[in-house]
């Protein structure tokens, strides 16, 4: 027996289909629509072009839309609400991040250096604010209706389901990241944390956006120990941080500084600290393998088997003469080849890509720090992971745009650095006015948003800082005229 509302009715679509034939009937052979007759009568005007490759989903139109509009909305700045204004370069926008996104572009289009998104993860887990965007089974449902599939086996099953659960994310983060590029400096870097459930939708999104070959790849955050307790003895201890440049030619990340400490000076050397070094490489050729001669003993030293010099024979009597080659006095002796401090060509090393020891406890005791008196917010950001972002891609004066605020980690991390670099980098943080959940912690010790919790961090975390820029200039939105 057929169910009552089997999807794609074949008895709509043929009513669908007798509809049309008797509207246009030259495209129809007997019973079949010619696709192509349909779109020589469309013509290129009324059609819309294909992608070879790209993630499409319900919405996506309307959600390209939503970034193109014009700016609905300006800045309204509100002096009582705002901290120092008077000497404040930094900004809280207390809105929707996507219209105020759209209303920076105005002061601040190519101006950002760094975005960092923190968006909600689609978890459905309670973190004091909404993080759950799978759509309505219905009118999705209406959606498929009006396409072209044709019966619902195992797969189309698994596409359907997997549309419920994504749609909706997909059409809040995309125009974000859309008007983010627009707000990025030309060598600018987009950052977004987020968890295994979007973060494959996420790359391919970011790499429509901003260019594949753009995407700088991902830090993956080591942010929680192995629990006890696994269902299935997986333990999942990671997050990601996805990296989009506005155009990754211009990029340069600062790496992590050397370490120096196996450099010293122990025979007053007037070139500087040095280090042994290994002679000999891994490759080569014949003409790598050669003698050298001890001046002192006739000794003969050869590159063991399947190894070579690293440097040519005509540099031995040079780095003699200079005191870089060092030769024993006695026999049975290894020669010394030193690696100078004055040598390296950068005092940094690349950052690797995997950031471990900052667990996502550490900034829930800094927020505990904070408020002895309970926690406003649950699984804040670290400022260390923070830091690591803002050292690697921004620089003083460079402008910090933290989309998704929430406790204000980055505006904290921001006072940090710049306390630590003598630097001044300045922050835009935008937060909604999103409720606190009733009867959770942020809400019985008086906060009634999450833009309030973000403006009282960023006051208690300024106090630590006295001699910086801590204040900011408040804003909210109301409509253009």
């Amino acid at each position: 027996m057929m169910p009552k509302n089997k999807l794609l009715s074949t008895y709509l679509r043929q009513k669908k289909l007798t509809a049309l034939k008797a509207l246009l009937p030259d495209l129809f052979e007997k019973d079949k629509l010619n696709i192509t007759s349909l779109k020589r009568f469309l013509g290129s005007e009324y059609q819309m072009e294909e992608k070879n490759y790209a993630l499409h989903w319900f919405g996506k139109e309307n959600a390209l839309a939503n970034a193109k509009h014009a700016d609905k909305r300006k800045r309204v700045f509100d002096a009582k609400k705002s901290i120092h204004p008077e000497h404040s370069k930094n900004l809280f926008i207390e809105a929707d991040n996507l219209d105020a996104m759209q209303a920076l572009r105005v002061d601040y289009q190519e101006k950002i250096k760094l975005i960092y998104m923190d968006p909600p993860y689609n978890t459905g887990r309670d973190f004091g604010y909404s993080d759950k965007f799978q759509i309505r089974s219905k009118p999705y449902l209406e959606y498929l209706n009006n396409t072209d599939i044709g019966r619902v086996d195992s797969n189309l099953k698994n596409q359907i389901e997997s549309g419920e659960i994504h749609t909706n994310w997909l059409n809040m983060i995309y125009p974000r990241l859309l008007v983010g590029r627009e707000l990025l400096t030309q060598d600018g870097v987009l950052c977004i944390s987020i968890d295994e459930m979007e973060r494959g939708n996420l790359q391919l999104l970011g790499s429509e956006i901003f260019g594949e070959e753009n995407y700088l790849g991902c830090f993956i955050w080591v942010n929680r120990g192995i629990a006890n307790d696994c269902k299935n003895r997986f333990a999942s201890t990671h997050e990601y941080i996805l990296l989009f440049a506005k155009d990754a030619a211009k990029v340069q990340f600062r790496g992590e500084e050397k370490d120096f400490s196996p450099y010293s000076n122990p025979d007053q050397d007037t070139q500087g600290d040095w280090m042994p070094d290994n002679p000999t490489a891994s490759s080569g050729n014949n003409n790598s393998r050669f003698p050298i001669i001890n001046p002192h003993t006739s000794e003969e030293y050869l590159p063991p088997n399947g190894r070579y010099w690293a440097f040519s024979k005509n540099r031995v009597e040079e780095w003699t003469n200079t005191g870089k080659m060092v030769f024993p006095n006695e026999k049975g002796k290894r020669f010394l080849l030193k690696k100078y401090k004055s040598e390296l060509k950068s005092n940094f090393k690349p950052i690797a890509s995997v950031l471990a020891n900052i667990p996502t406890a550490k900034g829930t005791r800094e927020l505990k720090e904070l408020y002895p008196e309970g926690l406003p917010f649950k699984y804040p950001k670290p400022t260390d992971l923070l830091i690591k972002i803002l050292e690697q891609l921004s620089d003083d004066k460079d402008v910090i745009l933290d989309c998704f605020a929430g406790s204000a980690s980055m505006a904290h991390a921001v006072f940090e650095l710049n306390e630590r670099e003598k630097s001044t980098r300045n922050f835009i943080c935008i937060q909604n006015t999103e409720a606190c959940k009733s009867g959770s912690d942020a809400a019985i010790m008086g906060f009634k948003t999450i833009s309030d919790i973000a403006m009282d961090r960023i006051k208690r975390a300024g106090i630590l800082y006295p001699n910086l820029d801590t204040g900011f200039r408040f804003y909210s939105l109301a409509e253009n005229e």
